[in-house]
C-alpha cells in the first residue's frame, strides 16, 4: 500500500508516509483511520515527498470538509507536511483548504516538521502532546 499510518498513542502523534502513486480511495482509507475521536488532537506529521496523485482542489475539499466534523467535535492537533516544495500537490491545497481550522505548515525536511510540532503542541485535558523527539 502506497499510504504507511504509523499510530502512536504514547507519543500522541501519527506518522503518514505516502509513496509512489496515490489513488483517491487511498488517501481517504489513510484518512478515515485518523477519525476517531480519541486520536483526533494526535500531533499528525505527513510525508508526501516521494508521491504523486491525481486528486483535484475539488476532492481535497470535500475531504477536508469531512474532517472537521460537527460543531461538538475533538478539536484536532497540529499536522505538519513534508513536502517537495519544487512541486503543487494535495498538501497545499489541503492546508489552504483547512486555514484556520488548526496549526498547519509545510516543511522540506522531517527535521523541521518535528522541531515544528514540538513549538505548537496542543495540550487537551489531562493528555497532554509529546511527539517523539528527533
Amino acid at each position: 500500500m502506497p499510504i504507511h499510518v504509523d499510530i502512536s498513542a504514547l507519543n500522541r502523534t501519527i506518522l503518514i508516509v505516502a509513496r509512489g502513486h496515490v489513488t483517491d480511495d487511498e488517501i481517504i482509507g489513510s484518512i478515515e483511520k485518523m477519525k476517531p475521536p480519541a486520536i483526533r488532537g494526535y500531533a499528525k506529521i505527513v510525508d508526501v515527498t516521494g508521491s504523486t496523485s491525481f486528486t483535484t482542489r475539488e476532492k481535497v475539499s470535500g475531504i477536508a470538509k469531512a474532517l472537521r466534523g460537527g460543531p461538538d467535535a475533538t478539536p484536532r492537533g497540529p499536522l505538519a507536511f513534508v513536502v517537495d516544495l519544487e512541486r503543487e500537490g494535495f498538501a497545499e491545497i489541503f492546508a489552504e483548504a483547512t486555514n484556520g481550522d488548526r496549526p498547519i505548515k509545510l516543511f522540506g525536511s522531517l527535521h523541521q516538521a518535528r522541531r515544528w510540532l514540538a513549538e505548537n503542541l496542543v495540550d487537551f485535558p489531562g493528555q497532554p502532546v509529546r511527539p517523539h523527539p528527533g
